[in-house]
């Protein structure tokens, strides 16, 4: 959604038709001026200026029986003509959509309905150009064999939903280092020892679950980025071999057809590239989240542990990491739930896992304590 006051961008994109893509779309254009012709009979007839309620109360019928458009096509294309009253129907290479007339698939494939279904096509995003005014979501743009989709976007929704991540995660594991649950443990002498630890350790918990679980969808998002830049990739090489066989055949017109392929694909490749670099972004960052959320519960688990003794002395480090060899509750819920989430199967969280971060971990300590020791006078 696009802040208060901003209107949304113009984004245009390119679509590469496939077979019937075209002839299906000019199907779609034809019922459409026919629509307008119709729209234009009964205004004049009625003496009508551009009020939707009426016209959508005379035309809907007839324009359903005359055209075969889909319900959603008349009604919005009702109060698309009321917007553009005067145009000259033969002259309108323009239809508006909604968000159930179309959609984008992902970085690569658009999805539009047509009078004989949904058609589902390649694109490249040619850009942006200016606000977005029109009524509808999106406008397609038919003119000859060339497809060009226009719709209005809100540039800032991908801050924001970062933003709303950022805030849901890593500051509710800053709010736990800075001392939220720590403070809570500090008390542990004074009131219920073990309610008061099980309740700051079960926080701590829900926050790891959140953090994997974004983690886990994120990873999803780059899985599937990652396999859709292969199969692109694969094309493409493919169509090297293709071009090469044409032109020892002197097909030159069958090898410009393949290079120009070629580029398409190497754009969209180029977007899903921009693509992976954001979604690195978002991992690292999430990644951070999680690692600071077990740090935190490993030094809420040790504080515990130093409070429980007759005697803890202050600043006592012994010991200190073994509590988290113990079971981590409630991490087996958030996991399935990243499995019905991106559709991909998540790691479990079982015991040789845990064994791999204890590995990695104490692989770290170990170079950290190497680097001081060489440090120290012989």
């Amino acid at each position: 959604m696009a802040r208060s006051g901003t209107l949304p961008s113009r984004i245009v994109y390119r679509l590469l038709p496939g077979a019937g893509d075209v002839a299906a779309f000019h199907d779609l254009l034809a019922a459409y001026r026919r629509m307008l012709v119709i729209l234009d009979e009964i205004r004049a007839r009625h003496r009508l200026r551009a009020n939707v309620v009426i016209l959508t109360e005379l035309a809907y019928q007839q324009v359903r029986a005359e055209t075969g458009l889909p319900s959603r096509f008349v009604t919005l294309g009702i109060r698309d003509y009321a917007q553009h009253l005067g145009d000259s129907p033969d002259g309108v290479d323009a239809i508006p959509l909604d968000e159930k007339l179309f959609s984008v698939k992902g970085p690569s494939q658009v999805s539009i309905l047509t009078l004989a279904g949904r058609r589902t096509l390649s694109y490249r995003v040619e850009g942006y150009d200016g606000p977005w005014r029109e009524v509808s979501a999106a406008r397609l743009i038919i003119v000859g064999e060339t497809l060009t989709l226009h719709a209005g976007v809100a540039l800032h929704a991908p801050i924001e939903e970062q933003t709303t991540m950022t805030e849901t995660i890593l500051t509710r594991v800053g709010r736990i280092i800075a001392g939220a649950s720590n403070a809570a443990l500090d008390r542990l002498e004074n009131r219920d020892p073990q309610g008061v630890a099980d309740q700051a350790l079960r926080e701590i918990d829900e926050v790891i679950a959140e953090a994997r679980t974004d983690l886990g969808r994120i990873q999803a998002e780059a899985f599937r980025i990652e396999q859709r830049r292969g199969q692109l990739a694969a094309e493409v090489a493919g169509l090297a071999a293709k071009i090469a066989t044409a032109l020892q055949h002197d097909r030159e017109d069958a090898a410009r057809a393949g290079i120009a392929r070629q580029i398409d694909l190497e754009t969209q490749i180029g977007a899903l590239d921009a693509s992976l670099q954001d979604v690195a972004e978002r991992m690292a960052t999430a990644q951070s989240a999680f690692d600071a959320a077990n740090a935190a519960r490993r030094d809420a688990e040790h504080r515990v542990a130093l409070l429980r003794r007759p005697s803890p002395e202050a600043g006592d480090l012994k010991g200190y990491g073994s509590e988290e060899r113990k079971p981590r509750r409630g991490l087996d819920g958030p996991l399935r739930a990243i499995d019905r989430l991106t559709g991909l199967p998540s790691a479990p969280a079982s015991d040789d896992l845990d064994e791999l971060d204890r590995l990695q971990r104490s692989s770290e300590i170990d170079k950290r304590l190497l680097a001081i020791r060489r440090t120290l006078p012989s």
